[in-house]
């Protein structure tokens, strides 16, 4: 559903789609481009996105994708959906639970190494959100406050792991 919103507020190419995964949806979803070029042909087989072939000087033809009115009446009906919790798959927490069989030394190091990713991962949010979004949220348009709202979230997301993570290391080492 995030690609036929990316191509409702402009029509892309499944290139300009995947940086906008990376460059803004990159908070809250991950595509890779694979992902997403299959997802658009699957999205043109159910008649939600419609594509045009846009010649290039000296390169192959591009494709431009819109959604369709089809598209958006599917969106529509999904947006006005609850959405259930979604599940995790994280391989780090199924070391943790058993941690008594693969050591809890070796555990406290893969724990500290993926701090060291999440630390990263926060102060490059840290950095978006001082270049981006220098303003109060309430002076920002309607369109920005939201996607700043996806912002604070992977800003809280990453806090709560290192918290959890600092608690977890501690009590191993205890």
């Amino acid at each position: 559903m995030l690609i036929l919103a990316i191509v409702e507020a402009k029509p892309s190419t499944g290139y300009a789609i995947t940086k906008e995964f990376d460059a803004v949806a990159g908070f809250f979803w991950r595509a890779s481009h694979q992902q997403v070029y299959r997802e658009l042909a699957a999205l043109a087989d159910e008649g939600l996105v419609r594509f045009k072939d846009v010649a290039q000087e000296g390169r192959p033809d591009k494709k431009v994708h819109a959604i369709t009115v089809a598209g958006r009446r599917a969106f529509a009906e999904w947006y006005a959906q609850p959405q259930d919790i979604p599940r995790l798959n994280d391989p780090l927490m199924v070391k943790v639970f058993t941690g008594e069989l693969g050591g809890v030394d070796n555990l406290i190091e893969q724990l500290s190494a993926a701090r060291a990713q999440h630390l990263d991962k926060l102060a490059m949010l840290e950095a978006i959100q001082r270049e981006h979004y220098p303003e109060a949220p309430a002076d920002m348009p309607r369109w920005k406050q939201l996607v700043y709202l996806t912002l604070c979230w992977g800003l809280a997301r990453e806090r709560a792991w290192l918290q959890w993570a600092e608690q977890s290391e501690a009590l191993l080492r205890g």
